[in-house]
């Protein structure tokens, strides 16, 4: 791929969060959001070394889970697509979607009742992708 080519992704996309051990995460493309979200459990606050952090449990869809606790970013309200609005903990992780990796923020909230564990938001979308939302799955195609 070249420098400042914008790479062809699906309304829908696994994704790898790397520093998160996270890997194969069915996402959903949201241009609707600005910032990507993670499901996430049991979210705490916590401090470490004199620091904000945030505790909290990733359920996989295996059933497994993963506990991680890593530095806070930020709190922001949120206004879901339902119009409610939220504080939410901002946590800032490297995402990889395909051959890509990148820096982006992501608010953790309880997806239970969406039917993705992570929407990708538009702030990490932008300067790396194009959508094409008649498609899924077309980075996990490209890598095969």
């Amino acid at each position: 791929m070249k420098k400042n080519e914008l790479v062809f992704v699906g309304w829908r996309e696994e994704v790898t969060l790397p520093e998160f051990r996270l890997k194969d995460i069915k996402a959903k493309i949201d241009t609707g959001a600005k910032t990507s979200a993670l499901h996430a459990k049991d979210i705490k606050y916590t401090r470490v070394n004199g620091k904000k952090h945030v505790s909290f449990i990733v359920e996989h869809d295996d059933g497994k889970k993963t506990h991680l606790e890593v530095p806070l970013i930020d709190e922001r309200e949120i206004k879901s697509s339902t119009g409610e609005k939220t504080l939410r903990p901002v946590v800032k992780t490297i995402i990889r979607m395909g051959d890509l990796e990148f820096k982006a923020e992501i608010t953790l909230i309880n997806r239970d009742l969406m039917g993705f564990k992570m929407l990708i938001g538009r702030e990490a979308l932008k300067d790396h992708f194009v959508i094409n939302p008649a498609k899924s799955f077309l980075l996990k195609k490209k890598l095969h």
